[in-house]
C-alpha cells in the first residue's frame, strides 16, 4: 500500500507542473490602436497595430514601461505596457446558433468556425465587446461577448462547423534559423505540443488556414503554423557544426545598453548556451544584419555573432562614450548638443525624481507634477527626461509628457 502511495505521489508531482505551464496568462489591448515595434523604444520600427480586444501573451516585462508580447496571430514584438491589460478568464456557452468564431475581434476578419447554440468554450481574455475563446478543435478566435453565456446553455441540436480553407496536399517543414518547428495539439502558440520536426520533414496538409495548417506527420496528427511550411522541397542543409549566418536585405546601427554598463555578450548562436565570441562596450555603435525575436545578428568591428536585442537600442546613451569602429557601414552620428524644448505633463500625479531611476526621492518642494504642467526638457536619457520646472531640476518618465 505504501509503494502504491508513493508511486502516485510521483505521477502527481510531474503532472502538475506540466498542466501548470500549459496555462498561459493572456491579456488584451485597451486602447484603440496598440503599436508593435521592433524594440522596446517609440523611434523603433514599426511592425504594426493591434485593435481594441486583440489578446497577447507577456513573454518579458522590460523597465521603463516595455513588455515584449505574443499576438494570438503569432505576431511578436515591443508594446507599451500601459496599453494592454491583464484579462479575465472562464468557461462559457455559446448563445445562438451560427455565432462566428472570427480570427480577429472585429466583424470585418474571416470566420474561421461556425458555432452551434450550447457549445462549450473557454474564455482567454474578455474584452470590451470581443471575447478571445478556445474552441475545441475548431481551434481559437474572437466571439462577440453577448453571444456568451456563463450559464449552461441547451444545445439546438446543429453542429459546430470549421471554415478552414483547402487542404490536402503535401508540405515540407522549412525553418530558415535551422531549428525544429513544433506539431501541436491545438493552434495556437500556448498549446502542448506533440513532437518537433526539423527543416526537409514531409508533411501532409489536411486544412490550411491563415496562420496555422492542420497537418499529419507519421503517425501524429496536429497544428504548425504556416510560416514554416513550404510546397517546395527544400534543398538540404550541409552540418557544418557551427550556427548558420543569416543575410538581411536591411540593416541598421543599434547600440549596446545595460543597466549596469559593463559590455554586451556576443554569442556563437542565438542562445545563452552557445560559446561566447566576444564583448561590445556600453554604448558602442553595432550594425544589425537580422533582426529576430530575442537575439540579433550583428557585426561589431568586423566580427559578426548573436546579441540579446534586449540589450540594444537606436539612440545613443547620452552617458556613453564616442566609441569609434572599424565597421564601414556603421557610421559613428557627431555629438551634437541637445535641442532643449519646452512641453506639458501629460497625467496628474507624476513623481519629480531627484535622480533618474524609481527609488529615487521626489525633489523637494515640488514632490508631484500635474497634468498640464509646463516644464523644459533638459536632457533625454533612456526612458527618462530630465527636466526644469519652476526653478527646480529633476527627472520624469519621458512617456508621461506631450
Amino acid at each position: 500500500m505504501k509503494k502504491r502511495l508513493i508511486a502516485l505521489l510521483l505521477v502527481l508531482a510531474l503532472l502538475i507542473p506540466a498542466a501548470v505551464a500549459s496555462a498561459a496568462t493572456w491579456y488584451r489591448v485597451n486602447t484603440t490602436s496598440l503599436r508593435v515595434r521592433f524594440l522596446p523604444d517609440t523611434s523603433a520600427k514599426e511592425i504594426g497595430s493591434y485593435r481594441k480586444d486583440y489578446a497577447c501573451t507577456i513573454d518579458k516585462n522590460y523597465k521603463d514601461g516595455w513588455s515584449y508580447v505574443t499576438f494570438s496571430n503569432g505576431t511578436q514584438g515591443y508594446v507599451q505596457t500601459k496599453y494592454i491589460t491583464k484579462a479575465s478568464s472562464y468557461k462559457a456557452w455559446i448563445y445562438k446558433d451560427d455565432t462566428s468564431l472570427r480570427k480577429g475581434p472585429d466583424g470585418s476578419f474571416q470566420a474561421i468556425a461556425s458555432l452551434a447554440q450550447g457549445t462549450k468554450v473557454t474564455v482567454l481574455s474578455h474584452g470590451s465587446k470581443y471575447d478571445y475563446v478556445s474552441a475545441g478543435d475548431l481551434g481559437q478566435g474572437y466571439v462577440v461577448n453577448s453571444l456568451l453565456s456563463k450559464k449552461k446553455i441547451a444545445p439546438s441540436g446543429n453542429e459546430s462547423t470549421g471554415t478552414a480553407s483547402g487542404g490536402n496536399y503535401e508540405a515540407w517543414v522549412f525553418n530558415a534559423a535551422d531549428r525544429k518547428v513544433n506539431l501541436r495539439k491545438n493552434p495556437n502558440t500556448n498549446a502542448a505540443v506533440i513532437a518537433q520536426y526539423p527543416s526537409g520533414t514531409q508533411v501532409h496538409v489536411v486544412s490550411h488556414g491563415e496562420t496555422w495548417d492542420k497537418v499529419q506527420v507519421g503517425g501524429n496528427e496536429g497544428w504548425m503554423m504556416n510560416r514554416f511550411l513550404s510546397t517546395a522541397v527544400p534543398a538540404p542543409t550541409p552540418d557544418t557544426g557551427v550556427a548558420p549566418t543569416p543575410e538581411s536585405d536591411t540593416s541598421y546601427t543599434a547600440y549596446a545598453v545595460t543597466d549596469n554598463k559593463k559590455g554586451v555578450n556576443v554569442r556563437k548562436g542565438a542562445g545563452s548556451g552557445y560559446t561566447k565570441l566576444f564583448s561590445v562596450p556600453y554604448g558602442a555603435p553595432v550594425l544589425v544584419l537580422k533582426h529576430d525575436t530575442t537575439w540579433d545578428y550583428i557585426q561589431y568591428n568586423g566580427r559578426k555573432g548573436y546579441m540579446m536585442n534586449k540589450y540594444l537600442q537606436l539612440s545613443k546613451p547620452a552617458d556613453a562614450a564616442n566609441i569609434e569602429t572599424q565597421d564601414p557601414s556603421v557610421v559613428t552620428p557627431t555629438p551634437k548638443p541637445f535641442e532643449q524644448y519646452t512641453t506639458t505633463v501629460k497625467v496628474d500625479q507624476l513623481n519629480f525624481h531627484k535622480q533618474k531611476g524609481d527609488w529615487s526621492s521626489n525633489v523637494d518642494g515640488v514632490g508631484r507634477l500635474n497634468s498640464g504642467d509646463s516644464v523644459k526638457v533638459l536632457e533625454i536619457s533612456g526612458g527618462w527626461a530630465k527636466v526644469e520646472y519652476n526653478g527646480y531640476t529633476g527627472w520624469v518618465h519621458k512617456e508621461f509628457l506631450n
